[in-house]
């Protein structure tokens, strides 16, 4: 890698301030205190930081993570990433060194694979083919444009939506957004309902608590919908760049009836325009995105009133050493019995 530097530890405002220059829109799970975060919120989880410099200038870089199992560090994940200048010239190779400068240093720590969650929009496939790299999935992510404000976002969703909205406000449901630890609590008693209901799997209490610790409390809070004095929805928000990630939300039952859910998102869209932000993320959705009649349609049909974007993304992943893949499935043996 002649020309370039690789630097594996850098500072807070290098980091941060390249991710701002190449996604101004914002990109939570590979900012700087993310990273931070992951080492609180996620026990024996190690951190990955590399950054590439090509004349004294960041050209590219990469957050990951990833677990030690039987003396070996099994999937290095990286969600969301890499990130690469936009204006560096394609001659200078970025992806191809960043990958390679990553893949030394997983022979180096014995971590078996690499796993990576790549926008299509990026552009990155053949980059990744090139390198050997295979598809192992796809998803998508949900984004509704903030774009023009509140008032102009009322007007684009659908009428159903906006219908619902009213009946919510008819029947007295109040919104409030806090950063109330009693409500933090709250609002993880409606998600674990949820998820006893719905048999997803959520972000790990511990990351809600690192993140309400330690994030910057003007860019995090819960909105929370209440009737006849009782909570019935509640979601988590963090804010990052100019996105607005709706993390988690939960609810019960008992309240859908005043359209809880709908009521909420809509005022924290509402107090995201009000603060200038440009992007609302509803969180994933598979890829097909599910079909009528489905276990999933529900709440497909549910987000795509709001009338977002699909933004979609490609699952990358390469075995680095396949000598040690027996590793891998000793791993998913135990974490099956575990479930």
């Amino acid at each position: 890698m002649s020309g370039y530097v690789v630097v594996e530890k850098p500072s807070a405002e290098l980091w941060d301030s390249f991710l701002k220059k190449e996604y101004p829109d914002g990109n939570f799970l590979q900012c700087f205190e993310y990273g931070e975060l992951v080492k609180t919120a996620y026990p024996g989880a190690k951190l990955v930081r590399l950054l590439i410099t090509y004349d004294k200038k960041p050209i590219g870089m990469v957050q990951a993570t990833y677990k030690v199992y039987f003396g070996f560090g099994t999937t290095l994940n990286i969600t969301w990433g890499p990130i690469i200048s936009t204006t560096t010239a394609e001659d200078l190779h970025p992806v191809e060194n960043l990958l390679k400068e990553l893949e030394t240093y997983c022979r180096k720590h014995r971590i078996i694979e690499a796993r990576f969650s790549v926008f299509d929009c990026w552009n990155l496939r053949d980059q990744f083919y090139k390198m050997n790299y295979m598809i192992a999935a796809k998803e998508n992510e949900y984004v509704v444009d903030l774009e023009g404000g509140a008032q102009k976002l009322w007007t684009n969703i659908h009428h159903n939506k906006r219908r619902n909205i009213k009946r919510a406000l008819e029947q007295g449901v109040d919104v409030v957004k806090s950063h109330n630890n009693e409500d933090l609590k709250t609002f993880y008693s409606l998600l674990e309902a949820t998820v006893k209901r719905e048999g997803f799997t959520p972000y790990p209490r511990t990351l809600f608590e690192a993140i309400w610790n330690n994030y910057d409390p003007e860019l995090s809070c819960v909105f929370l919908a209440k009737w006849n004095g009782k909570s019935i929805s509640a979601v988590f928000i963090v804010v990052q760049g100019k996105t607005v990630y709706a993390l988690n939300a939960g609810s019960l039952v008992e309240g859908w009836e005043v359209r809880p859910n709908d009521i909420m998102h809509w005022k924290a869209m509402e107090w995201a325009c009000s603060r200038g932000y440009s992007k609302y993320n509803l969180g994933g959705v598979s890829e097909p995105p599910p079909t009528e009649g489905s276990s999933k349609w529900g709440i497909w049909r549910w987000k795509k009133e709001w009338k977002g974007n699909l933004e979609r993304i490609e699952i990358f992943n390469k075995i680095i050493l396949p000598q040690y893949k027996p590793v891998l499935k000793a791993r998913d043996f135990v974490a099956k019995r575990m479930r």
